[in-house]
């Protein structure tokens, strides 16, 4: 892999040689290449057929970053949705993220960090096959609050407070302060 690319690469953070940084179009087809099978199953199952097609999508809606590692690797991409009263976290991993987990986590933590400077707090929607993303995001401090079906596909929906500021989850219940 040419690594003369990414070297200009703006790091918003820098972590054990990884570093996050904002996801731009040159990176889809970086990421068509090397994403992990269960995210373009996921994909499939969701109706998406063309993977570039639903990266390009979704970098034009949301706000999304890369994580890679010291190597020049793209590790894993995540971002918001702003869709509801809190964005909904997701993310995609590339094949080498079961070699790379420590890096996995210490990028994840690096986003979720990042991410609490400016979110109350986020919701995250995950298959409810997926047992290890299931507790990766309880890792992240996301809490389960229920079972949703689409199409007859499960998943176990998630909400994360930020843990920096006081809030409640449905701002319409917070109490009046005269």
């Amino acid at each position: 892999m040419d690594l003369k690319p990414f070297t200009d690469e703006p790091k918003i953070i820098s972590r054990g040689g990884s570093y996050l940084t904002p996801m731009t179009e040159d990176h889809i087809d970086e990421l068509v290449r090397v994403l992990a099978f269960e995210n373009v199953r996921e994909l499939a199952m969701s109706g998406q057929t063309n993977i570039r097609e639903a990266l390009e999508e979704m970098y034009s809606t949301c706000e999304m970053y890369v994580v890679r590692s010291k190597e020049g690797d793209l590790l894993c991409m995540g971002g918001l949705s702003y869709n509801d009263d809190w964005p909904q976290l997701f993310a995609m991993f590339s094949r080498r993220m079961k070699e790379n987990f420590h890096l996995m986590a210490r990028g994840s933590k690096m986003l979720i960090n990042f991410l609490d400077k400016t979110q109350e707090g986020m919701t995250m929607t995950i298959l409810s096959e997926y047992a290890p993303m299931i507790n990766w995001a309880a890792w992240l401090g996301f809490e389960p609050i229920g079972i949703s079906e689409d199409k007859n596909i499960k998943y176990v929906e998630f909400v994360r407070c930020n843990p920096n500021k006081n809030n409640v989850y449905n701002s319409a219940s917070r109490p009046a302060t005269h």
